[in-house]
């Protein structure tokens, strides 16, 4: 059994750093992970997320309160009120604002999501998916600077480094890193395929262009376990195929933090070029696992996620490829009507998938909300909620 204080106590580097006992403990730690599901992995970061450093303990009666502003229908065994809640919906989308507003987002994305919060470099945007009329929050979405390369992705468009790089055309796309929906609605009610298809939405295609200055032509996202998830059969977005699953396991901050000042202290060059790069943290580990011998790929997990693509003009690969002009796009029908169109989309599916589960006795009425997690031990956050990660 893991013990936890081994775990969130965050490790300075002593002044006399021990190579070798580092070395096996980055190696016991990445051995421990490699021997988790992927579902465990993702309780499991989730869990040091929610107990790192005491940061949400100091706050966790302050987030408690969080929990009375997510949607939430009155009555999920009243068949006809819910029925009328979900059509009564009216779902819009607004950025987060600076400071107190990103603090508050940053709060409940930990508190909703089965991933642990984990900030990319680079551009990044925050939004609220909330009820018009009630104003509660239906989800949370985070865009940020694209991935420079998936395989499958640039096959689609047609691109290379040319156009990604040297054109700047990476800059017209961003990846979805937060698509989230609050429970129940999302298990009952897909409502996180609603949030997915908010991603296209013009508030955030005019706030990326407003921030950034780029036409934001295409969304893309991955799915957390395979290709088999909630954007398939998407009118939004088309399947690209999976990813190489050559990702490497990330090490607890026990394990890795130690070694991250010894490259800084040791290896400075080395050290900021790592940081200033797409992935800092894992351009970090590939230096270190070179400077202690270790071979990188025997620490790849190998869980393949899907690819998934919103492209939103008819035209846009030839625009990202740089063949045509921003004035010669021409944006798809389904992302002009916009949000009515995803509504219209969105409710049949909802009100059919909430009516069969309810008909099948499967309705899951709670609210997916880890602020319990806080305190709680390894063995006691597996017992809970193992059979919710991915709902």
């Amino acid at each position: 059994m893991v013990e936890q204080t081994t775990l969130f106590d965050i490790i300075e580097t002593e002044d006399t750093f021990n190579f070798e006992e580092n070395k096996q403990n980055l190696i016991d730690n990445l051995d421990m992970l490699k021997e988790m599901s992927v579902e465990e992995q993702t309780l499991y970061k989730k869990w040091q997320e929610m107990n790192k450093g005491g940061k949400m303990e100091k706050v966790k009666n302050k987030l408690y309160n969080y929990r009375t502003n997510l949607w939430v229908p009155s009555d999920l065994d009243d068949v006809e009120h819910t029925i009328r809640q979900i059509e009564d919906l009216e779902p819009y989308v607004v950025m987060a604002t600076p400071g107190k507003g990103v603090t508050e987002w940053v709060n409940y994305r930990k508190l909703i999501h089965t991933m642990e919060w984990v900030a990319n470099p680079g551009r990044n945007m925050k939004f609220w998916v909330r009820d018009r009329k009630t104003n509660k929050v239906l989800g949370l979405i985070c865009l940020g600077s694209d991935v420079t390369s998936i395989k499958v992705r640039d096959a689609y468009i047609g691109w290379d480094k040319i156009n990604k790089f040297d054109q700047h055309k990476l800059n017209n796309t961003a990846i979805a890193t937060t698509i989230c929906s609050t429970q129940p609605g999302g298990y009952n009610m897909l409502m996180g395929k609603l949030v997915a298809a908010l991603t296209t939405c013009k508030t955030i295609r005019n706030a990326w262009e407003d921030k950034y200055g780029d036409k934001l032509i295409a969304v893309g996202t991955t799915s957390l376990y395979g290709i088999n998830s909630m954007y398939n059969g998407m009118p939004h977005f088309k399947t690209m195929g999976e990813t190489s699953g050559k990702v490497r396991l990330k090490p607890d901050d026990s394990a890795y933090l130690p070694w991250n000042k010894w490259l800084k202290e040791n290896h400075p060059e080395e050290h900021k070029k790592a940081i200033t790069a797409t992935g800092p943290k894992q351009n970090i580990l590939n230096k270190v696992f070179k400077h202690c011998g270790i071979k990188g790929s025997t620490y790849d997990h190998g869980f393949k996620r899907g690819v998934y693509l919103a492209m939103m003009y008819d035209n846009g690969c030839e625009f990202l490829r740089d063949e045509i002009k921003v004035s010669d796009l021409k944006m798809k029908q389904k992302f002009i009507e916009d949000v009515e169109y995803t509504c219209r989309w969105w409710k049949p599916k909802a009100i059919r998938r909430y009516k069969n589960m309810y008909d099948q006795d499967r309705i899951k009425p709670e609210q997916l909300f880890y602020w319990d997690v806080i305190d709680l031990s390894w063995e006691d956050t597996q017992n809970k909620y193992m059979q919710e990660v991915g709902r």
